[in-house]
């Protein structure tokens, strides 16, 4: 729909950063262990184990955005978890560095992590953290930072909010070559900011492709409550009716148990100039089958009821 994972990449660095630095934290590290974010604590969490040819056509739509969303936040918590749990390389005040090591999959380039520790406030630490590249041989001017966040506790040391840029052009400007990575071939850059100081945990990303590539840009809204119940409104790429080309958006929540439902709206479509529509409801039950579905097509029935509707 908007992009493919990250691939292989990321295990090449964190095969880098275990080979060169595995061990253990000392307690001087530890704000600096607890400030990376963990996969658990920003992935979507939605039942998405049903996998049935008859379920509701926005629940498979809804199935596919979770699982590339994940997919996402797993490569980018790949980034930094090779640093989690292993030794820094060096130690300077409230800075700590990892390596530089040798990049194992692109000969004559180096890798390195840095973390940079500030206190805001009693009650506030915050943290910021590059993953940098740089041919070998060249001096400390010629790093670039492929991946930069942030992150500020709220409460306690893993509770905050955060900011994760991934930068593949900017590697891509000095030479570093991204594209060998079938994933990375179309990605201009990605964004995440997340919140997890308080429910509903929030996790927005943003997703800007190559000028070249089909899909230009997409992007992700999720929220995920205390009881387990949550919601993501993304980007779907379709066409009308008429077989004309549409971005729209679609806005799906869920219980804990997976039963759900789903709009598809648009703004600016071809029939209906200067104006927002609904094109469609699909609502499901724990089974994902379809209890009601809605299409704004004036050939194709209602099926269902929509007293069914959870939301």
């Amino acid at each position: 729909m908007i992009s493919k994972r990250l691939g292989p990449w990321t295990l090449s660095l964190l095969g880098v950063i275990c080979t060169g630095a595995c061990g253990n934290y000392s307690n001087e590290d530890l704000d600096f262990q607890l400030a990376l974010p963990d996969q658990s604590e920003i992935e979507a969490k939605m039942q998405v184990s049903v996998n049935r040819s008859d379920s509701a056509e926005y629940y498979k739509a809804t199935r596919s955005a979770v699982t590339t969303f994940n997919a996402m936040v797993f490569d980018l918590t790949g980034f930094i978890e090779g640093v989690r749990g292993n030794t820094p390389t060096s130690r300077n005040g409230d800075q700590r560095t990892w390596g530089p090591f040798a990049d194992d999959k692109h000969l004559g380039w180096e890798i390195r992590v840095v973390m940079q520790r500030s206190t805001v406030s009693q009650s506030l630490l915050h943290m910021d953290y590059w993953v940098q590249l740089r041919q070998v041989g060249q001096d400390d001017s010629a790093w670039v930072s492929l991946l930069v966040g942030q992150f500020t506790s709220q409460g306690s040391a893993r509770m905050g909010t955060g900011e994760i840029h991934f930068n593949v052009q900017d590697a891509r400007v000095v030479g570093y070559p991204a594209d060998t990575d079938p994933g990375l071939v179309n990605l201009d850059h990605l964004l995440v900011r997340y919140s997890n100081a308080d429910y509903p945990i929030t996790v927005h990303m943003e997703i800007v492709n190559l000028p070249t590539a089909a899909t230009q840009a997409g992007v992700y809204d999720y929220a995920q409550q205390q009881d387990g119940s949550g919601s993501m409104q993304f980007d779907w790429q379709g066409t009308t009716d008429t077989g004309a080309p549409i971005t729209a958006t679609m806005k799906s929540e869920w219980l804990g148990s997976g039963a759900g439902r789903a709009d598809l709206t648009a703004d600016l479509t071809p029939n209906l100039p200067n104006q927002s529509t609904t094109l469609g409801t699909d609502c499901w039950g724990v089974d994902t089958v379809a209890t009601y579905s809605h299409r704004l097509s004036p050939v194709t029935p209602d099926v269902g009821s929509a007293a069914t509707c959870l939301f």
